[in-house]
């Protein structure tokens, strides 16, 4: 464990996140003496929190489809095509996009973290001081899961300081399993003091809430094939919210519905660009990346996913869920709970099986979708149930940002995609870092 000490005025360098899902106005840039002293000190800084989240929100959802069947890379990007052609290259500039973008919401993170605890205002009550630490310990952990899964060993850094002494950030990467025991640590405190809900339903979505914590422990134990630990935090979701009330296109064609349990706000002073980067040239996009048939062809008849989830446009096809280009204000969704009901389904069966209750959540999710139920006589196995779930996982869940970890943590990249290289499960750490810091080294094995 490390303290990595970048520019103080870095960690706090807090922009505006999310304006329209947190009221407070940010800080911008004011010295460290009048930072953190007021309630609203802190949530102007757990805005900056949420404003990195939202910067890395892009390449959160397109790196993970990027090696997939579900989208072709082409010539219009080259780390684009590089990734959907297999190729992990350690100089690919948005691996190191995924590594600094989380080690920024990190250090922002820590700073809140150090300095919260000791801000001393009559009207900053301890139920708001733990919300917002609670908020900070989320964010962390979300952060620190997605760099275990994009590269494992990776430097832990829980405290920030206040010298920009550069050779401190000459630091080492910790053992997976130290760092997995500090995301458990910051998770057990947000499931604990998260809210249930906030005072509207645009922060209940925008903002992490006990169900988010929830969700996020679903996906770790799925990762880890911790089924029993994965059964129980679903049910902590599922006990207050078990029914897919919104149609499969009202997630999309909308925002914040029902269903969602974390969905990252984007406005005009917040735009992204995943429409432009998926619509056709006719829509005014660039469709640097483009459905692969192979998605397409799996879609049964009658799949209502199929038109909420892919467009056409003259005889191109191009991915639907994200299409508001001019205003750039299409929303991520991060937890949903047709996710969380998948995963149990999943964890579930993988405990025992032939198992009732795994069918019927699986049903759940087929149902929605204007799909026959499946009958226990045509997934007779655990092979069977598996690959029924897996389609449907894999469409369900599609331009979302999971495919590729659901093929890693499953063992399917050789089956699916022809990796025969275990090694590749992970991305290289990028050589730039390792350039600017040796003691990174050594390299994920397979990228020597």
């Amino acid at each position: 464990m490390k303290n990595l000490k970048y520019f103080y005025l870095a960690g706090i360098a807090l922009f505006l996140g999310a304006c329209n899902v947190i009221d407070q106005e940010p800080i911008d840039a004011v010295s460290n003496e009048q930072l953190f002293t007021k309630g609203t000190d802190a949530q102007a800084a757990i805005i900056g929190a949420y404003k990195g989240v939202l910067d890395n929100g892009f390449n959160y959802m397109v790196m993970a489809e990027l090696p997939t069947k579900n989208v072709k890379g082409n010539a219009l990007n080259r780390q684009f095509e590089q990734l959907n052609n297999l190729q992990f290259l350690d100089d690919n500039g948005y691996f190191n996009q995924l590594w600094t973008q989380n080690y920024l919401i990190i250090n922002r993170v820590n700073v809140i973290l150090q300095r919260v605890p000791q801000i001393e205002d009559p009207s900053f009550s301890a139920t708001q001081k733990a919300q917002i630490l609670a908020e900070a310990y989320m964010i962390r952990a979300h952060a620190y899961f997605n760099l275990i899964r994009y590269f494992s060993n990776v430097p832990l850094i829980i405290n920030p300081t206040a010298s920009p002494d550069l050779p401190s950030l000459q630091i080492s990467r910790d053992n997976v399993a130290q760092v997995y025991e500090q995301v458990f640590k910051d998770l057990e405190i947000a499931r604990r003091d998260l809210p249930v809900s906030y005072s509207t339903t645009l922060q209940t979505k925008g903002r992490v809430t006990r169900a988010a914590a929830h969700a996020l422990a679903v996906r770790i134990h799925l990762f880890r094939k911790e089924y029993d630990k994965t059964i129980a935090a679903a049910d902590e979701i599922l006990a207050q919210k078990s029914t897919l009330n919104n149609t499969y296109a009202a997630l999309f064609e909308g925002k914040n519905a029902d269903e969602s349990i974390w969905e990252l706000q984007y406005d005009n002073l917040n735009p992204n660009s995943i429409a432009g980067t998926y619509l056709p040239a006719a829509l005014g996009g660039t469709r640097m990346i483009e459905v692969n048939p192979d998605i397409l062809a799996a879609y049964e008849t009658g799949d209502l996913r199929r038109a909420a989830t892919i467009g056409v446009s003259g005889t191109i096809s191009y991915v639907k869920k994200y299409t508001r280009r001019v205003s750039g204000d299409d929303n991520f969704i991060i937890f949903r709970l047709a996710e969380v009901i998948l995963s149990k389904a999943e964890a579930l069966a993988e405990t025992s099986y032939p198992n009732a209750t795994a069918l019927s959540l699986l049903n759940q999710i087929r149902t929605r979708a204007g799909l026959a139920p499946l009958t226990t006589a045509e997934v007779p196995s655990l092979a069977s149930f598996r690959e029924r779930l897996y389609k449907e996982r894999r469409l369900e869940l599609s331009y979302e940002g999971h495919a590729w970890f659901d093929l890693v943590r499953t063992d399917r990249i050789d089956s699916e995609l022809g990796i025969t290289n275990p090694n590749f499960k992970l991305w290289p750490v990028p050589a730039v870092e390792i350039l600017r810091n040796p003691n990174l080294l050594p390299q994920n094995p397979g990228y020597e």
